[in-house]
């Protein structure tokens, strides 16, 4: 970058100052600035299907990132971290049409690169809101299946995992507190045969979900705030017409692990309603549900909700909804694990080799592991 341009920036913006390993942005958050960085270098991490972070590119001196924000409210596609001291100019709709007269050549990239954004944006929303205008979701409730008054320990996260502030709610627009997670700095205590991923003083589970306390909006964490227009009409009239009242009818009963539940439970019919061909948000938050019920021994919920996994996951990779092959091993891995705890174990046999295609040597293992155990067990079954 010239020295002339990053002087004009500076007239722009005071530089900001981040840390290594400090978030500049969070997945599925809002944003309301870009940022070009001055020094330093920033990662950008995309949630895998285990819920872990995978870097996907690194900007650097000169680049920039998180343009999007200027002109939409959708929330950020990625999260941003600084992978060293790092220092960047924000630009902001108050100062972009100073940004675009004073430095023509990065708001020339800037734009073009947004065309692209904004053309494939288009065509996903109007793929999603076609086909929801056909769908039909059985009305909200809650399963028998699922018996309230778990006394359970809320799920504890140490202090230097979270990061809470508020955000307004995209339905009614009062505030919301959230509470995001440091996946970077997580620390991992052991990785599950069903690809769960059990870390040290953290359990995930417990912050996956947002919901709002006045209009009772919940959703995945990364979908709470990707709300558009015409999402909103409808969820607005959904929690009206079918959430509200059972939400409220169990107030006096709930416990704070009744109340994860239920909220989990809205999030999953919100998604089958507005996005239903997300099979792959909707059956993580089904897995999420059944390890919950399994920490608890509620062993009806979490067979209910384990065969709910296994029609997600298994929609997911009989379509391919996948952007790359570890995602797609390790969904797999988890049908397969979700299918034996289901005594399905011939079903489970047909996805094991799909498994074993992951380059990660940690799922390839466990999916090794599984197929020998599976191979073992149905061959003692026919001699029998």
């Amino acid at each position: 970058m010239h020295a002339e341009t990053i002087l004009q920036l500076k007239k722009i913006s005071v530089p900001r100052q981040f840390a290594k390993d400090d978030y500049i942005c969070h997945e599925g958050q809002p944003g309301s600035e870009m940022y070009i960085i001055l020094k330093g270098s920033v990662g950008i991490f995309l949630t895998s299907a285990i819920g872990t972070l995978n870097r996907v590119a690194v900007i650097k001196e000169g680049d920039f990132f998180g343009e999007m924000a200027i002109f939409d409210n959708l929330p950020r596609s990625a999260s941003c971290i600084a992978l060293e001291d790092t220092i960047a100019v924000a630009v902001t709709k108050d100062n972009l049409q100073e940004f675009l007269t004073s430095c023509p050549e990065i708001a020339g990239q800037m734009l073009e690169k947004m065309s692209g954004r904004i053309r494939k944006l288009d065509a996903e929303l109007y793929k999603n809101n076609r086909f929801v205008k056909n769908r039909h979701v059985p009305k909200f409730a809650v399963p028998l299946e699922f018996k309230s008054g778990h006394a359970v320990r809320p799920g504890y996260a140490a202090p230097k995992y979270v990061m809470e502030y508020k955000q307004a709610c995209p339905i009614c627009g009062k505030a919301v507190t959230v509470k995001d997670l440091k996946r970077n700095i997580l620390e991992e205590e052991r990785f599950d045969y069903d690809c769960r991923v059990i870390y040290k003083g953290c359990n995930p589970l417990w912050h996956e979900v947002i919901s709002c306390s006045n209009c009772y909006y919940s959703n995945f964490y990364l979908k709470f705030f990707g709300i558009n227009n015409f999402e909103y009409e409808l969820v607005e009239k959904l929690l009206q017409k079918e959430h509200k009242d059972v939400v409220e009818s169990r107030i006096e009963k709930r416990s704070e692990y009744d109340w994860l539940v239920l909220h989990y439970l809205q999030a999953i019919n919100i998604n089958e309603h507005i996005n239903p061909d997300a099979n792959m948000v909707i059956g993580s938050m089904w897995r999420n549900l059944c390890w919950l019920s399994r920490d608890v021994n509620d062993i009806a919920f979490a067979k209910y909700c384990a065969k709910k996994v296994i029609e997600k996951f298994g929609a997911a990779l009989d379509a391919n909804q996948f952007t790359d092959i570890t995602s797609r091993s390790a969904t797999a891995l988890s049908l397969v694990s979700f299918l034996i705890y289901t005594d399905d174990r011939k079903e489970a046999l047909k996805y094991v080799d799909t498994a074993m295609e992951c380059p990660d040597e940690k799922i390839k293992g466990r999916a090794m592991q599984l197929k020998v155990k599976l191979e073992q067990r149905l061959s003692k079954e026919s001699q029998e």
